[in-house]
């Protein structure tokens, strides 16, 4: 007798069979993708498919996260940091999507960061073709971050920087028209980094130390764009 014709699966509508299948199959991914991430196998999970049949699954978000995380990982180590930021993005996008248990507003604020993060590095990685398919996809990552952490360093830097990357497409061909919108979005984006220059002078925690250099940049690339913009 095989296996199948004990199990009171059979019993059930074939939907629902599968349905519990599926869910059960799910869980020990899991279980799998926890063990390799303990282990710290980033390329074995970066290369998993995560296959949910409920998009809803707790499990399910969990799967895109770990797997978000190895990809993070393995890009920031300089392994294809383009596909894997790419991944990070695809992966963390999934997760954040589904409902969650998560009570937790600093982990989710993490996973948001790292959203940010890999999105900003794509947009130097990727070819300015690929980025024009979706320009608004790092703005939109970096508002839900801001509405999660309002006017944390991470939140102010990668909205800025995404308001930046929106508008220097269209700076060479910018025109009367277009001139205003630009130049306000510029101009709110200088004011909003300069203030949070202003105030973490004399600042030496961490957070501070690992965004100092990337403010000072982002400024001066906003008073470039301004200028190249002939805002007034």
């Amino acid at each position: 007798m095989h296996p199948f014709d004990m199990c009171p699966l059979k019993l059930l509508p074939i939907s629902l069979a599968l349905s519990l299948i599926l869910s059960g199959c799910v869980g020990r991914q899991l279980g799998q993708f926890e063990t390799h991430a303990a282990r710290g196998d980033h390329e074995w999970l970066a290369a998993q498919a995560i296959v949910c049949p409920r998009r809803s699954d707790d499990v399910c978000r969990r799967l895109h996260l770990i797997k978000a995380e190895a990809c993070f990982r393995l890009a920031e180590a300089g392994r294809e940091a383009a596909v894997n930021y790419a991944c990070t993005a695809d992966e963390l996008e999934k997760g954040l999507a589904l409902k969650s248990s998560e009570k937790n507003e600093g982990v989710q604020a993490d996973y948001h960061e790292k959203l940010c993060e890999s999105l900003s590095r794509l947009q130097d990685l990727q070819p300015a073709e690929m980025n024009a398919l979706n320009p608004d996809r790092f703005v939109e990552a970096a508002k839900a971050l801001f509405q999660l952490a309002p006017h944390s360093l991470a939140a102010v830097y990668y909205l800025a920087r995404a308001n930046l990357k929106k508008v220097e497409p269209v700076l060479e061909e910018i025109n009367a028209a277009s001139r205003l919108p630009v130049c306000n979005r510029l101009k709110r984006s200088v004011t909003d980094v300069l203030v949070v220059m202003q105030t973490a002078k004399g600042r030496s925690d961490n957070d501070w130390e690992r965004f100092a250099d990337r403010y000072q940049r982002l400024a001066f690339d906003l008073g470039k764009a301004i200028q190249a913009a002939e805002c007034r």
